[in-house]
């Protein structure tokens, strides 16, 4: 693929040395101790945007719903939408997620989204940083969730009057920045849509339908490929902070430019831009205290199962040895018995031999 800036130049203007940026940055004492406390990683990441070298990952939370706001740019949200589910979509309210009983904190979700549809469908949108276990089990339970929202709501409005077919489908896309195992044996797919299908072929609508996006297996099958479907542009949008792939995204889909010139406005605001990138540590600072916790807990479940299975392996061996020990016995007694009939017979032998030699003896 061809480098070609031009675009890019005339959204990002002229790189500014990283020495210019650091005095800028100075002169906000508050956002200069949250940089000098930032990772490497970060620092370096903050730098290469303010200078010019890169762009932003769109996947931190905070970017994306700069980028999302739902109060400012319903459209793209809607533009996300359709090529995710591959349908045209329109939204009419955008729904908080207090409604719902599952609340997971501390979970690794870093992006939650919950809008509905022209057609009343529901639709919840998350980002996860790292794929959770058991993934098909948690997504379950998500629209299940939802379900049972709308289930509520719709019934206190209704009261007697409420039918079941008044409930609308609950779709649940979740974006994996880390796929969990299930998927790395597809190699090459990196979307995947589901829904109830039937044995028998019976037609029977279900109310769930879900979406997993692999965002790490997406990347790596457009490593040497070119940009070319809707699905493909938003999904590049994304993930990418390559100056040279966007600039390829905006020749070919020019509606992203309006996304990359308020991107790159944060140039001339590292101040701002600084406390954006302190929550997305925090929130990273979170996801990494869950993940240690579910990986122990995981562990000491495994290590509870193994206890009690090698417990239970113990204890029947013990059993068996009881057993053994018990037909032992059972024999030790019956030998025992056999000894004492053959003394006796032997006792016997022995009067009646006495007896025949003093008659004998006569």
């Amino acid at each position: 693929m061809a480098k070609n800036t031009s675009n890019i130049t005339r959204l990002t203007g002229s790189q500014t040395p990283p020495v210019e940026i650091m005095d800028q940055l100075k002169q906000h004492p508050v956002a200069y101790g949250l940089y000098l406390k930032f990772p490497t990683q970060y620092q370096k990441e903050f730098l290469d945007f303010c200078s010019g070298e890169e762009s932003i990952y769109l996947c931190y939370d905070a970017f994306f719903h700069f980028v999302f706001d739902t109060n400012r740019h319903l459209d793209r949200v809607e533009h996300l939408l359709s090529a995710l589910l591959n349908q045209n979509v329109r939204i009419i309210e955008v729904l908080p997620r207090e409604g719902t009983q599952m609340a997971e904190m501390g979970s690794e979700v870093i992006v939650d989204l919950l809008v509905r549809l022209e057609d009343r469908t529901l639709v919840n949108l998350e980002i996860q940083k790292y794929g959770y276990n058991f993934p098909a089990m948690r997504m379950d339970c998500y629209c299940a969730d939802l379900i049972m929202r709308e289930y509520n709501r719709l019934h206190n409005k209704y009261g007697n009057k409420f039918t079941y077919q008044k409930l609308h489908p609950v779709i649940a896309i979740v974006l994996l920045e880390q796929s969990p195992s299930e998927f790395r044996s597809l190699p090459g797919i990196y979307i995947h849509h589901g829904n109830t299908i039937w044995d028998s072929g019976l037609k029977l609508p279900s109310l769930t339908r879900q979406v997993y996006v692999c965002l790490d297996k997406f990347n790596n099958v457009m490593q040497n490929k070119d940009i070319e479907t809707e699905l493909e542009a938003w999904l590049t949008a994304l993930t990418t902070r390559s100056l040279a792939r966007i600039d390829e995204l905006i020749c070919k889909f020019p509606g992203f430019a309006d996304i990359y010139r308020e991107i790159f406005e944060f140039r001339t605001r590292p101040e701002e831009l600084i406390h954006m990138y302190s929550e997305v540590l925090a929130a990273a600072d979170r996801n990494m205290d869950r993940i240690m916790i579910d990986e122990m807990r995981e562990e000491i479940e495994k290590l509870s199962r193994e206890i009690a299975e090698k417990k239970q392996t113990l204890a029947d061996k013990d059993a068996a040895l009881a057993d053994k020990d018990a037909a032992l016995a059972d024999k030790d007694a019956a030998l025992a018995d056999k000894d004492a009939a053959l003394n006796r017979q032997q006792a016997r032998i022995e009067e009646l031999t006495a007896k025949l030699a003093a008659l004998e003896k006569k």
